[in-house]
């Protein structure tokens, strides 16, 4: 017995030898409560994340809404208010009695942050690798209760050195690392005598195993039954042991975390499921990025030969209801995304592992001298890929496929060429930089004014500039990234000489850096930002300071959104209408004024996102006004207004009654006579095409009025239909439904480009508006493109426009957005003379052509892109710029 105590001693201390030999962590978001927790314990004297929850952070968005995250995804909202991890805090409990000397260290430099997180990043790299080799040096002793010390010395190696107990358990405080732990603490104890103290010691650990990490509690429900029969008649003792954890985790979670089930219940988890079972548990054990028998491949021996182990005699009762918790484990996972984020390998599968290795010694005995080269091989093949890990991993292979999307998320994962321990050795080892002394600061942050030559206005752009200096072991970093409330936006490699920072620490390596973004990327207000310092190539990013700054609003464009305001105001007519300019040709030149009911109606539903931010709310009311009075005796509404208007034979003429118009009318300004709706939608039924299309003109041939019809006398127009749609949606939904099957069916029809195939701007913005009601049309990209080149910057700002209010918009989006919003506003809004918006023409086959456009559009355009600029924040993913990307927290 004291020969094997010494040889697990000093297997176990190999381990730690071995674990730390990479010198440097292998982190991610999920350990960093687990991290930091531990100092708050000792310093705050709580659980909680709220004294160092700027810390915890590092340098991301802090939760601001119980339940939802950010990208500070490892910390959640909780009861009352309070920060919480994300995941249970078993991990940071148990190891808290080993970071004492670290806070009394601490505590004697008055908690300087960047000692405090340089002394953090090591206190978790020993912290776990003194908890894997401690499960080394255990498992030994569990392996010498069924074989003898030669195969438990060679397989607790492989155990220690071909299995994720080295790339994840060691390298950082995820839960796995205890798991294990308290897994092989349980299988030494009930595989051995049952006394009380063992008893109540394997009931705790037990619980404590489920406690940890809640998918865990099916392993833990395999020994826990086991245990049952082991303890006999001490079975109170194991169970009542047993419940001491568990009504602890469930004291905090209802007490601090505002969940009985913990923060996981807290987090909307609706896409994390996975698309197949079947390929979830191929993936698991064999996809080349996430397969236990592709990263520990003598593990296929198990499945193989299960039969002699399950015969084993002595130990079949645990070894079988062991294998059963594997196999249920396995598929359970299966039904998530068993991609499992960013991780080396099978992470999800550590905890199983000593569980899997447990079952090997039969397998051993019975394979034959072939059959034991092959095991060797896959040995030697584990150690190997394992080894690669520890010191080449930094994460770079995983965001292939976390970027995956959708159905094909999952493909990345079966291709040989992304596996980890192929595609990180395409870059020098990684850094060993557990120990690097980071100092620096950020000394100013500038909102400034730049004229970069790649501005296609050549206007001034307003820029955040952020001044500061870094070094790392007094050395040059490899780069420094600034990230604002969360969203990292901007970095640099490049480094300046600073004479002070020569003078006063004598290093001369450049130190000084400036980072500048443009300031469109964000909307006014107070923001944080968080200076992240990576010390060498390939390294972690590290937080050097954190800065408060205010953006004010851009003055150059918040002045042209008061001037457009204006101007629309100011153009209105007395009346409570805008007038529209028409052409005979393709160019605006020598327009022609006329009022129609059109526009105003369109400018309505172009303003009404933004009515009240821009104080319209006066203007539109009496344009609305005019509109309703529009509608005459039978619910139809004409283009050019009511025939008996003062303003016919002027701005128009006594035309008949359109599909258009109506429908438009009704939706924007229904006023108080709502009886004649019921009139106007049976008339517009009895213009309906048997194809479903609705025909323009309300009226038959030989009763049209002002009308020069071409080659089809009363078409159906795509653009009349989304109108006419958009009305049905609110009143006919069966009749909408069956008219966006109809547009569906001639999206690419040439008949139904009457009035926009020059002009497509009108139906490009409607597009949008039309999906939101409930009809996704797929219009052919071509027929949105205009062949007017003056035409070009109003489809790009309707392009821009979709993207920003759908969510798809980006940081590149808003500069673009505010690039775009500068040239038009620039000299007082000179485009709008030169060449407005051109929105619609008629009949291009009728005997005159007229082209329409508008200026009071091109300002209610510009209103609205530059107010869905303001609102749009910068969105974050898991990321692929070094920083740690969000890995999946089970």
């Amino acid at each position: 017995m004291a020969r094997d105590l010494a040889i697990a001693i000093l297997l176990g201390l190999v381990a730690f030898l071995v674990f730390n030999a990479n010198m440097r962590s292998i982190a991610a978001g999920d350990t960093y409560g687990a991290r930091y927790l531990p100092f708050s314990i000792w310093r705050n004297h709580t659980v909680l994340l709220d004294p160092i929850v700027d810390m915890a952070a590092q340098g991301r968005e802090i939760p601001t809404v119980q339940g939802n995250g950010t990208n500070a995804y490892w910390m959640l909202k909780g009861r009352d208010g309070h920060f919480v991890s994300q995941y249970p805090v078993a991990v940071p409990v148990v190891i808290a009695p080993l970071y004492l000397p670290a806070v009394s260290y601490l505590a004697a430099r008055d908690w300087n942050p960047l000692l405090l997180d340089k002394v953090a990043r090591i206190m978790e790299k020993l912290c776990a690798s003194l908890m894997a080799a401690a499960s080394v040096a255990l498992f030994y002793l569990v392996l010498r209760r069924r074989s003898t010390p030669r195969i438990a010395g060679l397989l607790t190696l492989l155990y220690a050195f071909g299995t994720t107990t080295w790339v994840i358990s060691s390298q950082a405080l995820w839960m796995h690392g205890l798991a294990q732990l308290l897994i092989v603490a349980t299988m030494l104890l009930v595989t051995g005598r049952c006394s009380p103290a063992r008893a109540a010691a394997a009931g705790f650990f037990c619980a404590l195993i489920a406690v940890n990490r809640q998918p865990d509690a099916i392993l833990a429900a395999g020994l826990g039954l086991y245990g049952l029969w082991w303890a006999g008649r001490r079975i109170p003792l194991f169970v009542i042991s047993g419940l001491i954890p568990v009504a602890l985790i469930v004291a905090y979670n209802l007490e601090l975390v505002g969940n009985i089930a913990g923060a996981y219940a807290l987090v909307d988890r609706t896409d994390s499921y996975s698309d197949s079972v079947t390929e979830g548990i191929a993936g698991l054990l064999f996809s080349p990025m996430r397969g236990l028998f592709v990263f520990s491949p003598f593990l296929l021996f198990v499945p193989l030969f299960l039969m002699p182990v399950l015969r084993e005699p002595r130990m079949r009762g645990l070894t079988t209801l062991m294998a059963a918790a594997v196999a249920v484990q396995v598929f359970l996972y299966a039904f998530i995304d068993w991609r499992q984020g960013a991780s080396w390998g099978p992470r999800w599968l550590t905890d199983m592992v000593p569980m899997l290795i447990w079952m090997l010694p039969p397998v051993l005995a019975a394979l034959s001298s072939r059959g034991r080269a092959v095991f060797a091989l896959a040995c030697g093949v584990a150690i190997a890929i394992q080894t690669i890990g520890a010191f080449w991993y930094t994460g770079k292979s995983d965001r292939v496929l976390i970027a995956a999307k959708g159905a094909e998320r999952t493909r990345p994962a079966w291709d040989i060429r992304n596996a980890a321990f192929i595609a990180e050795l395409k870059h020098p080892p990684a850094p060993m930089d557990l120990f690097t002394d980071l100092k620096g600061g950020v000394d100013q942050i500038n909102i400034v004014e730049a004229a970069p030559t790649d501005n296609p206005t050549g206007a001034a752009v307003r820029q955040v500039e952020v001044l500061g200096w870094a070094l790392a072991d007094r050395k040059t970093p490899a780069d420094v990234a600034i990230s604002i409330d969360g969203q990292q936006l901007a970095g640099t490699g490049q480094f300046f000489e600073r004479s002070d920072v020569v003078q006063a620490l004598g290093a001369a390596s450049p130190a000084g850096w400036r980072i500048a973004f443009p300031a469109n990327q964000l909307k006014p207000g107070n923001y944080l930002a968080t200076a992240l310092v990576r010390g060498q190539a390939g390294g972690p990013q590290r937080v050097l300071m954190e800065r408060k700054f205010t953006l004010a609003p851009d003055p150059v464009l918040a002045k042209a959104a008061q001037q457009a305001a204006q101007a629309l105001t100011g153009r209105l007519q007395a009346p409570g209408y805008w007038l529209t300019s028409f052409t005979s040709g393709i160019e605006f030149d020598k327009p022609h004024p006329e009022l129609n009911t059109y526009l105003n109606a369109v400018m309505l539903d172009v303003l009404a996102p933004v009515t009240a931010q821009t104080g319209l709310d006066g203007t539109t009311s009496r344009v609305r006004d005019y509109l309703s009075g529009q509608i005459e005796t039978g619910g139809l509404v004409r283009y050019h207004g009511r025939p008996d208007a003062p303003t016919i034979g002027t701005l128009g003429c006594a035309i008949t009654p359109d599909a258009d118009d109506t429908a438009l009318v009704w939706r924007t300004a229904p006023g108080k006579q709502t009886e004649l709706l019921s009139a106007a939608l049976a008339t517009l039924d009895q213009y309906k095409r048997p194809d479903g299309l609705y025909r323009t003109w309300l009226a038959p041939r030989d009763r049209y009025q002002c009308l020069d019809p071409g080659k089809d006398p009363n078409p159906a127009d795509l653009g009349i239909q989304m109108h006419v749609y958009m009305l049905l949606a609110d009143k006919d939904p069966a009749a909408s439904q069956a008219l966006c099957e109809a547009m569906a069916r001639k999206l690419d029809d040439d008949d139904v480009w009457v009035y926009y195939a020059k002009a497509p701007l009108l139906v490009a913005l409607r597009v949008a508006d039309v999906r939101k009601a409930g009809c996704g049309l797929n219009v052919p990209p071509s027929r949105l493109q205009t062949s007017v080149p003056s035409q070009d910057v109003w489809g790009r700002m309707v392009e821009l426009l979709r993207q920003m209010e759908s969510g798809a918009g980006t940081a590149g989006i808003r500069v673009e957005a505010a690039d775009l919003l500068d040239g038009i506003a620039a000299e007082n809004f000179s485009l709008l003379n030169r060449a407005p918006p051109l929105f619609y023409h008629n009949d291009l086959s009728a005997s005159v052509r007229r082209f329409y456009w508008s200026q009071e559009l091109g300002y209610a355009l510009w209103l609205r892109l530059y107010f869905a600029s303001q609102s749009m924040q910068t969105l974050s993913s898991c990321r692929s710029d070094g920083a740690e990307p969000k890995c999946g927290g089970t």
